[in-house]
């Protein structure tokens, strides 16, 4: 044979071998991620179970409807918001006392401006005070967290 002929077909057969090696690479390591993002995903679900298992109850409030405490313009606010409790606190806790936390958070919400409920940490910052005053109501950490699921502006 012509040596120029074993050279291509040695280069060929090279090419080849390398580009089934290297196929077989990369599928290997898109199979390796894959595995690891369905075992992540699963450690991911299950630690969504245990924080669902380990959530307080929810006690939804009344709408809210207040003027705001800018002097320029007249604004309001509606806010719906549930309440959670901690772990193992009964809801009869927050049932019993409901018209004192209703007038809590009456005297909370008058007393905000405009400027200072618009951003998020706005928000925040007012979730974190009427959280502390129904604590301060109840004693103790009873309330886990207020969500708001309504807030409006007009």
């Amino acid at each position: 044979m012509n040596k120029t002929l074993v050279i291509v077909i040695i280069a060929v057969a090279v090419l080849l071998i390398g580009g089934v090696g290297g196929g077989f690479y990369m599928i290997w390591n898109k199979l390796a991620d894959l595995d690891a993002r369905i075992q992540s995903e699963e450690v991911a679900d299950e630690e969504d179970e245990e924080q669902a298992a380990a959530m307080g109850a929810l006690f939804p409030l009344d709408t809210f409807i207040v003027n705001l405490a800018d002097e320029k313009s007249k604004r309001y606010l509606k806010v719906t918001m549930q309440i959670e409790l901690k772990e193992g606190e009964p809801l009869e806790l927050l049932e019993k006392r409901l018209v004192q936390v209703r007038d809590i958070i009456l005297m909370i919400l008058p007393t905000k401006r405009f400027q200072e409920i618009r951003s998020a940490d706005g928000k925040t910052l007012l979730r974190q005070e009427i959280m502390s005053r129904l604590n301060d109501l109840f004693k103790k950490e009873a309330v886990h967290n207020i969500y708001f699921t309504e807030f409006v502006v007009q």
